[in-house]
C-alpha cells in the first residue's frame, strides 16, 4: 500500500507541476472553455470559436467571451505570439516580473513586434495601435513594415493599411489628422470580436504562407539545367492553390506549368524565371519568387 501511495503522490505532484508551467505562459482567463453563452449569436460566433479552439483568445472562467469588451496591448500580443508559434523570447526591459503576458512579450520582442511600440501590457490600445502590432507582427511574413513605409503607401494610417489587407475590419471613424472616414476609424477601441476575426484571418493566412513556401521550395529544388536546357516540374497541391512556374522568354514571352505541369526551354532563351503560389478561391497572393542571375540559381522573394 506504501509504494501504491508513494506511486500516486508522485503522479499527482508531476500533474501539479505540468498545471503550472502551463498557467505561466496563459492569462489567469485561461479556464474553462465548453460553455457558450454570451457569443452564441453574435455575427462573429464562428471567429470566435475559432480563436477559442486554436488558443488564440480564451474564455472567461464563467464560460463567457465578452465580445464587446475593449482589447488590451496584453490581449494583441499574446495572441499574435499564437499566431505565429513563437517560442523563443529576449528579455523586455521595465516589464512587469509577474505579469501573466511577460513569456509573451519577450518572444513577440524577440520577432521584431514591438519595435517602435510603448510598452503598455494593460492600457486599452486604439485601432490605430493595434493595427501598429499588426503591420509589425507581418513583416517577416509578408513585409508589411516595408510595404506600409514604401512610397505608394507611407501617408496610409496603420488601420487604412491593415483594412486594405482584411486584417481589420472596417470601421467609419476618422484618420490620425481628424478628418472623417467611412472605413478607417484610427481612434476608437477593438472590441474582444474585432479582434477574434483578426487574429482567425492572420492565423489562417500565415498557414497559407507557410504552406505555400513549402511548394515553392518543392519547385526550386525541381529545376534542372543540363545540356543547354532548363527543366522544372510543377508540384500538385491541393485544388484551392495554384503553383506557378513560368519562363519570361528573351522576346518577352511568358511560358508556364500550368497546363502540362512542367517546363523545358533552352537556357540561352530565358530573361528571368518567376515562381508564384496563390490561393485561388480568394485571389490572394501568398508566395513568389524571381530568378534574374541565371544559370545561377539565386532566387529573391518577391513581396505583395
Amino acid at each position: 500500500m506504501k509504494r501504491i501511495h508513494f506511486f500516486l503522490s508522485s503522479v499527482n505532484a508531476a500533474i501539479f507541476t505540468v498545471g503550472s508551467l502551463f498557467a505561466t505562459v496563459h492569462p489567469p482567463i485561461a479556464q474553462a472553455q465548453t460553455v457558450q453563452k454570451d457569443y452564441v449569436n453574435h455575427p462573429e460566433k464562428a471567429n470566435i470559436e475559432y480563436a477559442v479552439k486554436n488558443r488564440l483568445m480564451w474564455l472567461y472562467p464563467d464560460g463567457n467571451f465578452r465580445p464587446e469588451q475593449p482589447i488590451t496591448q496584453a490581449d494583441v500580443v499574446a495572441g499574435l505570439v499564437n499566431v505565429k508559434g513563437l517560442t523563443v523570447g529576449t528579455p523586455v526591459q521595465g516589464f512587469p516580473a509577474n505579469h501573466w503576458a511577460k513569456v509573451y512579450y519577450e518572444r513577440a520582442n524577440k520577432d521584431g513586434m514591438l519595435n517602435g511600440v510603448v510598452i503598455s501590457p494593460n492600457k486599452v490600445l486604439t485601432r490605430e495601435e493595434v493595427a501598429k502590432l499588426l503591420v509589425n507582427a507581418w513583416q517577416n511574413v509578408r513585409a508589411s513594415v516595408t510595404q506600409k513605409n514604401s512610397e505608394f503607401r507611407k501617408n496610409d494610417s496603420y488601420v487604412q493599411f491593415v483594412v486594405g489587407s482584411r486584417q481589420m475590419r472596417p470601421k467609419a471613424g476618422k484618420f490620425p489628422n481628424g478628418v472623417a472616414t467611412s472605413l478607417y476609424d484610427s481612434f476608437g477601441s477593438l472590441t474582444r470580436a474585432e479582434l477574434a476575426y483578426t487574429f482567425s484571418f492572420m492565423k489562417k493566412d500565415f498557414m497559407e504562407v507557410r504552406e505555400a513556401e513549402v511548394i515553392a521550395d518543392k519547385m526550386h529544388n525541381s529545376i534542372k539545367i543540363s545540356g543547354g536546357y532548363i527543366t522544372v516540374t510543377a508540384p500538385k497541391t491541393r485544388k484551392e492553390l495554384e503553383a506557378k512556374f513560368f519562363i519570361v522568354t528573351k522576346s518577352n514571352q511568358y511560358l508556364d506549368t500550368l497546363e502540362k505541369g512542367y517546363l523545358k526551354h533552352p537556357i540561352a532563351d530565358v530573361q528571368r524565371i518567376l515562381v508564384s503560389v496563390k490561393n485561388k478561391d480568394t485571389n490572394t497572393a501568398l508566395v513568389g519568387y524571381r530568378y534574374t542571375k541565371l544559370p545561377k540559381l539565386d532566387r529573391e522573394r518577391i513581396w505583395w
